[in-house]
């Protein structure tokens, strides 16, 4: 179970104006006097009503009046005013309507929730007492205790006076109650026993309520009702019962006998069932006592003796009890019994004669001999013979032959009816088997029959437990001589054991989870013992090889991250360019590699590549055209589902190198700087620079270059070549034609005039 916490919810109920009022004004029905003389606003009676809601606006109203407009009632407060100034009359009656309106609680749009319509007797001058019950009743048990409070009763006096009260008895039952004069309270004058016939169980009794000074009475009834109390036992007419000579076989429900109790309460407390203590007997609620199983007189001295119980049916429940005994008389109808319906003696396979095998023991309820014998007749079977008074088998006397696991026989004990005046007209007869074990000598060992063809597998990553292999070992002896139980042999140097074994069953199951790639290797060896049961025990062995099979649990593993070749790019189709290799530590298809090729970079890739599944050699299959490929290899097992792994290849095209770069002069310069550079630089620099290819493998060729600092001003035009020549010229040239091109730069792009100067 989980965490928990607990919290205290608070919530308030709001109340809804759904109640009406009703008025709580005592004595009922409403009484007042009026002053003959009473001056207008006299207040005569004041009129309570409540609401059990909480939001409540109570309003008082005159319904219907009876009096002319005498009295008004003020609407908040209830109090009824007289109104006018004519005189009251004497003893005359006005009469008032009233009701009490919840003014904040409607019923429609019309109406209010209100209290129904009240009587309200306004009487002139005097009026006699006013009880605050039309009439009283109460209820006590006979038990109730002398001089207690029984009810109390009373009146209200419209004249303030004081009060005096009067009791008597109307019929029977005078002098059992009196009364308080002042207090109206009903007191118990007497012991009450509802049982006796001289006590009434219900009084009627008359209150009366005087005014002191002579004032007026009145008298109101009270009723009083006795109850019985469960105060009596029942009791039985007999304190024990006795039935003789009654036949055990008589039938189930014969009756036997017939009790009876009284109980001298009332009601239910006088209602009376009847229980029996022993259950061969059934008794009906007439008291009717029967047979509720077969009698019999073998048991218990030949008669029962039970208790009979009554009991009432008050609260609490009283009982009585009677003591009855049933006395059976015998009758030979019982067969001898066995001690034990089978015996199973053990005899030693090798016994000789009149070895003693066992005693059968029965007896005769009915008191009668018995006499013992083999089923059909004789006290001899076979290789045993039997005492026909005592019971006891033993070998026979002559040479015997024990040639089996054991024995059958079935012997008999009849009787001879001398229980009972003619009971030997009647013979009863049972029978027993005696099942003669012969002790088997635990001379064989268990043998593993079918040892050599254990060749279990399990799979790899199996869960511990699982079954492996059923062995089963046999052992020729008898009893627990033959019975084997089954344990794994620890290997030496090992801890603990690989395998665990059933050692009812013999089922061999996984006791870790194997791994064929690790430690457990392919093959596992196991060794089984049986042992047998007997004293001492023997034990046989079988061992066997339990092969671990494989499961796909290693992907395949390519012996580079990454794959990088260089490719000339005059490479022939067909050609290998690189071979890519994986290894998977699982078995046989689980383990054999297919390779596949992809270009996910550039998809066209693969028209210039291909791979053979099962070496990995990647092949040219189109001349290269560009200077580098990206490729992508899958290695999968054949397992099922198979396992695969990946591998980026990048293939860089070169070109077959063999030729360096090739400067186009063998000295460059000089080339000249303006003078007006950095003060302190020096006035000539000679520089190497170095050319070098992208081949494979890079070749290159270095160079000298002069550099000089010139003056801006004193430097004459330079010509692009010291010499010029020789030049042939054809001898028919025309004039005008192209002899040679020469050129001269001047420095800082100074422009340069040419002139051909006579030769010399």
């Amino acid at each position: 179970m989980g965490d928990t916490d607990n919290q205290r919810v608070i919530i308030h109920v709001k109340d809804v104006n759904d109640e009406p009022p009703y008025f709580i004004n005592r004595p009922l029905p409403m009484q007042a006097v009026v002053q003959l003389n009473a001056p207008p606003n006299t207040p005569v009676f004041t009129l309570q009503a409540r609401d059990p809601d909480t939001d409540h606006n109570i309003h008082y109203f005159i319904v219907r009046d009876r009096t002319g407009g005498r009295f008004e009632v003020d609407e908040r407060s209830g109090v009824v005013r007289t109104r006018g100034t004519d005189l009251f009359q004497l003893d005359m009656e006005y009469v008032l309507y009233v009701k009490a309106e919840d003014q904040n609680g409607k019923v429609d749009d019309r109406r209010f929730q209100s209290t129904p319509e009240e009587r309200l007797s306004i009487v002139g001058g005097k009026r006699a007492p006013q009880f605050y019950m039309p009439s009283y009743e109460a209820e006590i048990p006979e038990n109730q205790k002398k001089d207690s409070d029984i009810i109390s009763v009373k009146a209200k006096s419209f004249a303030d006076r004081e009060i005096r009260y009067t009791l008597k008895a109307q019929g029977q039952g005078a002098g059992t109650f009196n009364i308080g004069p002042t207090s109206g309270i009903v007191k118990l004058a007497k012991e009450l026993d509802f049982e006796d016939l001289r006590q009434p169980h219900v009084y009627s009794l008359v209150v009366t309520a005087t005014e002191d000074s002579g004032g007026f009475s009145t008298s109101v009834e009270l009723t009083i009702r006795v109850t019985d109390v469960n105060d009596n036992a029942p009791k039985f007419e007999l304190p024990d019962y006795q039935a003789h000579n009654v036949d055990e076989d008589i039938p189930l429900g014969t009756s036997i006998l017939k009790v009876k109790a009284m109980d001298s309460d009332s009601g239910a407390n006088a209602e009376i069932e009847y229980l029996v203590s022993d259950d061969h007997f059934a008794v009906d609620s007439n008291g009717i006592i029967v047979n509720n199983k077969q009698l019999d007189a073998d048991n218990n001295n030949a008669y029962y003796e039970f208790v009979v119980t009554a009991k009432d049916k008050g609260e609490p429940a009283k009982t009585g009890t009677a003591t009855v005994r049933v006395y059976t008389k015998n009758k030979n109808d019982e067969e001898p019994k066995f001690s034990q319906q089978v015996y199973t003696p053990n005899v030693d396979e090798n016994a000789g004669p009149n070895t003693l095998v066992t005693t059968v023991v029965a007896s005769d309820k009915d008191g009668d001999n018995v006499r013992f014998g083999f089923v059909g007749g004789g006290t001899s079977s076979g290789q045993f013979v039997i005492e026909e008074i005592t019971g006891v088998i033993r070998l026979h006397s002559k040479a015997i032959s024990l040639d089996r696991d054991k024995y059958e026989l079935n012997v008999t004990a009849m009787d001879d009816g001398s229980c009972c005046v003619n009971g030997d007209a009647t013979i009863h007869t049972s029978t027993a088997v005696v099942v003669v074990f012969i002790t088997d000598v635990n001379d064989n060992k268990p043998v593993f029959k079918d040892c050599g063809t254990y060749y279990p597998k399990v799979e790899e990553g199996a869960p511990n437990g699982s079954p492996v292999i059923k062995v089963q070992a046999t052992d020729e002896d008898k009893g627990v001589n033959g019975q084997v139980k089954y344990s794994i042999v620890q290997q030496p140097n090992q801890k603990g054991t690989k395998f665990t074994v059933d050692e009812e069953t013999g089922e061999v199951s996984t006791n870790k989870v194997f791994d064929r790639e690790g430690d457990d290797g392919k093959f596992v060896s196991v060794t089984v013992k049986a042992t047998d049961q007997g004293e001492p025990s023997l034990e046989g062995v079988c061992s066997f090889t339990v092969e671990i099979t494989d499961v796909n649990d290693n992907p395949p593993l390519f012996d580079r991250q990454k794959y990088v070749e260089n490719v000339k790019q005059d490479a022939s189709i067909g050609t290998n360019i690189l071979r890519v290799s994986a290894s998977d530590e699982d078995a046989d298809n689980n383990g054999a590699i297919v390779y596949t090729l992809s270009a996910p970079h550039s998809p066209n890739d693969l028209e210039y590549f291909e791979i053979q599944p099962e070496s990995g050699w990647i092949v040219l299959k189109k001349p290269l055209d560009r200077e580098r490929y990206r490729l992508k290899v899958y290695a999968s097992d054949r397992g099922d589902p198979p396992s695969t792994a990946d591998v980026d290849v990048e293939l860089d095209v070169v070109d077959r190198n063999n030729k360096p770069p090739i400067w186009d002069r063998t000295i460059y310069g000089p080339i000249h700087i303006r003078e007006n550079v950095t003060v302190g630089t020096r006035e000539t620099y000679k520089l190497e620079a170095m050319a070098q290819d992208k081949g494979y493998p890079p070749l290159s060729r270095t160079v000298e270059v002069q550099i000089d600092v010139v003056d801006r001003a004193n430097n004459p035009p330079v010509w692009d070549n010291t010499v010029y020549g020789p030049i042939y010229v054809k001898e028919n040239m025309p004039v005008g034609g192209k002899v040679v091109s020469i050129k001269a730069r001047g420095f800082y792009s100074v422009r340069c005039m040419h002139n051909v100067l006579p030769a010399k």
